[in-house]
């Protein structure tokens, strides 16, 4: 651990001038000490309980939105309305599980079978204390309060946080928002931690303390499976609900109008380069078929990307990063780029399109794999079956996109060969913009997440933190 370490401010191209200190081990055996205590008093709340505790939280939250909004903005350099936008999610995923709680959450199922005098019942426990690792790119909707930690909250489980270096800041903004509702509600120690490190040592140290029972994780494929290899060092392995990005596949169908091709175009333009392209669910891959339709729709694309205003990335790494797996893909034969050529300073995302066949895709796993920021790679294919067999040699994604006028033979064997390759499929639409709605399933497939059966969002995301434990009584009266 550093003696100290400070955040960066993307739109000034500097280091904020805060200094934060890394969580002493001393502290953190304290904080740590009071989670099975904390764990057996909230495991044990009802569900009406757990409810007002969210509650509260959102109330605590909108108390110091200035506060937090004032860091968000320092420490990501992402826009006032992309706050709004993240707050307002944060805030509404508080209390859906606050209403889930008090209205539809169902604890317990029970049979009875009076010819055998017999009671069986299965009952929803928590599974632990939960360790939730913030993410880089939402510093509100993946992180401190955000969809990992609520919905353990609303499951029964205690939470520690291990805050992303890069938005300490707003984590620990956010956490003694928390912890003002611990307080008011009258709690214990260990319902809630928030823990700061600006390396990795101390996410490791969290996942084999035998006290964490599952951990969630928002990031890179490559930071997520080392998580998921950890774990099964411990003892005891614990699940890790991890979601690891994707690249999104998006198809053309070579039947739409010129309207539909500017309009289409537009849409993914935008959510290619929306806040420099940094969400798990950008379309990172188009497929257009060759010809008229296609050449039409790829020109139109470009005039709609070129039209966007570079905007700065989260921090220096990120840029760095993505300037590495852009070039690396710009590099291989068969490639061609059209690049940003607006000026730019600091550390602002330029996009970038590249355009290759289905040869040359096969044959460089590479170019399958998500490039995280404005970047987009424009695959051409002659023939419907030879983009089919394509689309089966994919490794598992978050989304799946078709445009297309006429929902033909070719759009539903497209759906059913993205069916097996992705958590959710998405029709004359973008797949950015993820709504958090009972309905959606955020996740995938691995890669994309650790396990497909999950999803992150919404109110079946609370399964991740819960087991069922049954109850069998005989010879009652």
């Amino acid at each position: 651990m550093s003696a100290g370490f400070r955040t960066f401010n993307p739109r000034k191209n500097s280091w904020n001038p805060e200094v934060y200190f890394p969580t002493s081990e001393d502290d953190c055996a304290f904080l740590l000490d009071s989670l099975s205590s904390g764990q057996s008093f909230y495991g044990k709340e009802s569900p009406a309980k757990r409810a007002e505790f969210l509650r509260v939280i959102a109330v605590k939250m909108n108390t110091h939105k200035e506060g937090i909004k004032h860091l968000y903005l320092c420490e990501s350099g992402l826009s006032e309305s992309r706050f709004e936008s993240e707050w307002n999610r944060t805030i509404q995923t508080i209390e859906l599980f606050a209403n889930y709680l008090s209205t539809d959450y169902l604890e317990e199922k029970v049979q009875y079978f009076p010819s055998e005098s017999l009671q069986i019942s299965k009952r929803k426990y928590p599974i632990g204390p939960v360790l939730v690792l913030g993410s880089s790119n939402f510093p509100l909707a993946y992180s401190t309060a955000g969809g990992d930690t609520i919905s353990a909250l609303a499951a029964g489980c205690c939470v520690v946080v291990k805050a992303h270096p890069m938005h300490v800041g707003t984590s620990t903004a956010v956490a003694n928002c928390i912890l003002e509702a611990v307080k008011q509600v009258a709690y214990p120690y260990g319902i809630f931690t928030h823990l700061i490190d600006d390396g990795h040592q101390l996410a490791q140290n969290l996942c084999l303390d035998e006290r964490i029972q599952a951990v969630g994780f928002t990031g890179s494929f490559k930071g997520g499976k080392a998580f998921m290899d950890l774990v099964l060092t411990r003892k005891n392995p614990i699940p890790v609900f991890a979601e690891m990005g994707s690249a999104n596949p998006v198809i053309i169908h070579d039947d739409l109008s010129k309207f539909e091709q500017v309009d289409y175009a537009t849409k993914l333009a935008f959510s290619i380069t929306n806040d420099a392209g940094q969400f798990c669910t950008k379309p990172g891959i188009i497929f257009v078929p060759n010809g008229e339709a296609g050449e039409g729709f790829f020109e139109k694309l470009k005039q709609a990307i070129s039209a966007t205003t570079p905007v700065p990335m989260l921090h220096p790494r990120i840029l760095q990063n993505y300037e590495s797996r852009k070039n690396q893909i710009l590099s291989i034969d068969g490639v061609q780029a059209y690049l940003s050529e607006t000026e730019t300073k600091g550390i602002e995302g330029k996009w970038c399109l590249a355009e290759t066949t289905l040869k040359y895709f096969k044959a460089h796993k590479t170019m399958q794999e998500e490039v995280f920021g404005p970047f987009t790679l424009v695959v051409r294919y002659e023939r419907a079956h030879e983009l089919n067999e394509c689309l089966r040699l994919f490794s598992g994604q978050l989304t799946g996109s078709i445009f297309y006028h006429n929902q033909d033979s070719k759009v539903e064997e497209w759906i059913e060969l993205l069916s097996a390759k992705v958590g959710r499929i998405v029709l004359n639409g973008v797949p950015t913009g993820v709504r958090v709605v009972e309905t959606m399933h955020h996740g995938g497939p691995y890669p994309a997440s650790s396990d497909v059966r999950f999803t992150a969002v919404g109110q079946d995301s609370i399964q991740r933190f819960q087991k069922d434990v049954t109850i069998q009584v005989q010879n009652i009266t």
